[in-house]
């Protein structure tokens, strides 16, 4: 079973995610926004100042100014003069916290920018290109040819590996030894040539951040910064001299590969992607016709500040737990029961994988030790890759037990993770898992003698509950524990390294709306509908000593630290979106190529598969 499951968890690609705690507070920030689905008719949609197709009128002669600077951090741009890209914003569409891909790699950010899909499509993951499927998601220069042909391409840069790999279907590819000699073609090309479409990569702000740092407070990047403004300004007055400007509508693009490497002060580190300083990135969409529209960071998460215990694994240990006196209230037989808690991820032992991939480790049940076996009932909440599952087993007819995995969530942030077991009129008992208060299940489609249901995967969680086949029951005579279990562990992929508070357990199957609407409040008070449920809640935040109180329900079931453990203070963030969610909230790369065929009336095709969308003017 756990092949199945893990070989349906790695092979979908990633694809965006919604998160409905975030979504209520950006509502007000969305109407700048519209999304240029994969199909033509919702794909027909363009920005304004287009033109529209076959209507017999005379109209401006759609044109692209595509500028890619090398190593940009967003925010430093904007903080530099930059009083080119600056006297733009009047009439664009514009970030300062746009993001690039995290991989560091300029190859790969190319490639989302120059084909209009991530690197899980084109497969670019090295600056050499190797292994690439390049072929089957092609540069965009080649899906407009393969629409309109007199469309004229040209391109300019820097980088010989940018010319070489990715300005297939270019009219005219040219590679320059320095921005200087790139920007002085670009000038003479502007003033005669009929191209429509202009694309200029420059690297110098990127060769003085690898030399000195990607920042402002170091002079030489700061002087690339402004450098390279200078150079946009010559581009843009070269535009507007051209003798035919006049009957030409042109989109100017001005944006960044990447950023690069910088320790943020702590005060502006909220460990969420926009903190990734290599991730930074600028964007400006331009146009005459276009209201000043800017893009800002979005809603991250709710504050979440206090103390709470870093849970280890081998050597340290570290593990709370009830009495034995006590842990028999925790039984719930065929009765309903929902358990959440909140959880910040830390780094695991082994990052090959990623910083936060886990391979099945418990950090909080109640039973003998974490794994498969019918003669090992109980429950378990355990890490799986960058998301959790639900791991039960006990009962008759469950065999030897389920593993349901719920969605993936970031870390070094705080989130929220809630199950719940409901008994309905047929007699069988359900389940529903939450992510920060969203319904979804990761696994792939199973009718198998554990449950039955329509599959999902950790990109596309499917919002369903689950139904258990047979009568489980998690029952058991092992205490409710938090943090390390022995059992499944990977090696160091399974040595835990996180924080945990706010547990609760509720002698109710919560519904949906209560869960979507509590699970990321930071506290719980009487005002909570279900208050009169608990049969237990540990805030978990006492800060010092080796018990933790429980502070409802009818049993005053305190745990007691075990191992070695260290307390740790937090201000947080609570319930912050993914990255991937995030990335349909800004604009990224693979963005762009969508807004240009947008820009020239081309509506992309199902089988391009691209992932930009189009932002569209206030």
């Amino acid at each position: 079973m756990r092949d199945q499951f893990k070989t349906n968890q790695l092979k979908y690609k990633l694809k965006s995610m919604k998160n409905f705690k975030y979504q209520s507070f950006i509502g007000a920030s969305l109407f700048v926004l519209a999304l240029a689905a994969s199909c033509k008719s919702e794909f027909d949609k363009v920005i304004p100042g287009a033109p529209q197709v076959n209507t017999g009128v005379d109209y401006k002669v759609p044109k692209v100014l595509y500028i890619i600077a090398d190593g940009a951090r967003g925010t430093s741009v904007r903080d530099a003069e930059s009083v080119n890209i600056k006297s733009l914003i009047g009439n664009s569409i514009y970030t300062w916290n746009g993001l690039a891909d995290t991989s560091k790699i300029n190859a790969t950010n190319w490639a989302d920018m120059i084909t209009g899909v991530k690197k899980e499509k084109h497969g670019v993951l090295t600056e050499d290109f190797s292994g690439n499927r390049l072929s089957q998601y092609p540069a965009i220069f080649q899906r407009i040819k393969s629409v309109n042909s007199k469309i004229r391409i040209a391109t300019f840069a820097a980088s010989s590996v940018f010319k070489t790999q990715l300005t297939g279907g270019a009219d005219v590819s040219e590679a320059l030894p320095n921005d200087e000699a790139v920007k002085s073609r670009m000038v003479d090309f502007l003033k005669t040539d009929t191209a429509s479409l202009v694309l200029g990569e420059f690297s110098g702000v990127q060769i003085a951040g690898n030399a000195s740092g990607f920042d402002n407070s170091f002079a030489p990047y700061k002087a690339a910064i402004n450098a390279f403004d200078t150079k946009v300004g010559e581009l843009l007055t070269a535009v507007k001299a051209r003798p035919t400007y006049a009957k030409e509508n042109w989109l100017i693009i001005i944006t960044s590969n990447r950023g690069g490497k910088f320790t943020l002060p702590a005060n502006q580190d909220d460990k969420t992607v926009f903190s990734n300083t290599n991730a930074n990135v600028f964007t400006v969409i331009s146009n005459p016709s276009f209201k000043n529209t800017f893009i800002g960071k979005p809603f991250l998460g709710n504050s979440f500040a206090g103390a709470a215990v870093r849970y280890k694994g081998n050597p340290e240990k570290t593990q709370g737990l009830t009495s034995a006196f006590t842990s028999p209230n925790f039984n719930f037989g065929d009765k309903d029961f929902t358990v959440s808690v909140k959880i910040k991820k830390g780094k695991t032992k082994n990052t090959s994988r990623g910083d936060y991939f886990y391979q099945w480790p418990s950090v909080l049940g109640k039973r003998n030790q974490a794994g498969w076996g019918s003669g090992n009932p109980g429950w378990d909440i355990c890490l799986f890759y960058n998301g959790w599952r639900f791991f039960g087993s006990g009962g008759t007819g469950f065999g030897d037990g389920t593993e349901i995995g719920g969605g993936d969530f970031s870390g070094d942030t705080w989130h929220d993770l809630t199950f719940t077991v409901e008994k309905k009129a047929d007699g069988f008992r359900y389940m529903r898992l939450y992510t920060d208060g969203v319904k979804g299940v990761t696994n792939g489609s199973r009718n198998e003698s554990s449950y039955s249901g329509p599959g999902g995967s950790p990109q596309a969680p499917v919002n369903v509950e689950l139904k258990l086949s047979g009568q489980p029951n998690f029952d058991n005579n092992a205490p409710l524990r938090v943090g390390f279990s022995d059992g499944e562990i990977d090696g160091d992929f399974g040595n835990i390294n996180v924080s945990l508070a706010e547990l609760k357990i509720w002698k109710a199957a919560l519904p949906e709306a209560v869960i979507k609407q509590y699970s990321c409040d930071p506290t719980m008070d009487s005002s909570h509908p279900f208050y009169d449920y608990l049969v237990g809640y540990w805030p978990l935040n006492e800060g010092t000593g080796n018990v933790m109180k429980d502070k409802a329900g009818p049993y005053t079931s305190d745990m007691t630290l075990q191992g070695t453990y260290v307390w740790e203070s937090f201000s947080d963030l609570l319930c912050s979106p993914s990255v991937t969610a995030l990335g349909t909230l800004v604009p990224k790369n693979s963005d762009l190529p969508a807004q240009i065929l947008s820009w020239f009336n081309i509506a992309r095709q199902d089988s391009w598969a691209l992932d930009g969308k189009v932002w569209i003017s206030n």
